[in-house]
């Protein structure tokens, strides 16, 4: 009996440890920084209207006016359109060299590459390093450029200067792009996660110079991120309204905050379960 004792107040004392350390680490998982201001940030994945496909000036102009609608909706403070939302299923990586001398591509880093919209970093509240953001002038028939990430201009340039440096990116065109600003990371693949990616660099195009053999495929899976005055969700239905004209459709409807606590749904779900054991222990 004085064993078996024994084991059950060892038993015990281990799940109470292990809850504990998985407390601990969900906390501090918990205050680091996502790389963007997740508060008063709405996200939604856009369904367009089949009549923006008529052609690719239709499909840019029907954009425009998606845009412009949706900034008039009350509450929203910025607006801008994105094919990849941090921390949601779905990101899209592309191979880059920092050369003209590309090395075989399965030896070439890669990037979570995102099409936006001049305002997407207003919008995700994602801080400017040095250079530049995308504007409205970064469009078809000018030169083509890029946003990168600190952890990107760092892999890529290491002591060099990364703004006004060219990446070659083979997906983007033979020629190389530009990099006119650097921003900070985001931690695309969740809190818990993102660390552990094999892919952390991450490069901005601009979705106005998205090629017009393009722009229908990408049009199919944008997605809209509002920046807010009041809470999220009370603008969904205004919002919905601002875009009655435009016959484009939201679905999938977020939060930023949303997305980063279900980004510790499995650290939370295994400090339950173990605190469930300890405690029946």
């Amino acid at each position: 009996h004085s064993g078996f004792v024994a084991l059950q107040l060892a038993l015990a004392v281990v799940l109470l440890v292990a809850a504990g350390i998985l407390g601990r680490t969900l906390l501090g998982l918990a205050q680091l920084d996502p790389g963007i201001d997740a508060h008063n940030v709405l996200v939604a994945r856009v369904a367009v209207s089949p009549g923006a496909f008529s052609s690719p000036q239709q499909t840019r102009a029907a954009w425009r006016e998606f845009l412009e609608s949706a900034r008039r909706a009350p509450g929203a403070q910025s607006v801008a359109i994105s094919d990849v939302i941090p921390m949601r299923a779905g990101i899209n990586s592309l191979p880059y060299w920092n050369s003209p001398s590309l090395p075989p591509p399965d030896k070439m880093p890669s990037a979570i590459t995102s099409t936006v919209s001049p305002d997407y970093w207003r919008a995700m509240g994602i801080p400017l390093r040095s250079g530049r953001l995308l504007t409205e002038q970064d469009r078809m028939g000018a030169e083509q450029v890029i946003v990168i990430d600190e952890v990107l201009a760092q892999h890529a340039f290491k002591d060099r200067e990364a703004v006004g440096s060219y990446l070659w990116v083979p997906a983007l065109g033979r020629a190389p792009v530009r990099v006119v600003g650097v921003v900070g990371h985001v931690r695309h693949w969740g809190l818990a996660g993102d660390e552990q990616s094999p892919i952390r660099d991450q490069i901005y195009c601009s979705f106005d110079q998205t090629p017009d053999s393009l722009l229908r495929l990408f049009s199919g899976f944008m997605s809209v991120a509002i920046r807010t005055g009041p809470a999220p969700l009370t603008i969904v239905e205004p919002v919905r309204q601002a875009l009655r004209s435009t016959n484009h459709t939201l679905y999938e409807v977020r939060t930023m905050e949303q997305l980063a606590s279900a980004s510790l749904s499995r650290q939370r779900f295994l400090l339950t379960l173990f605190g469930i054991f300890s405690g029946v222990a």
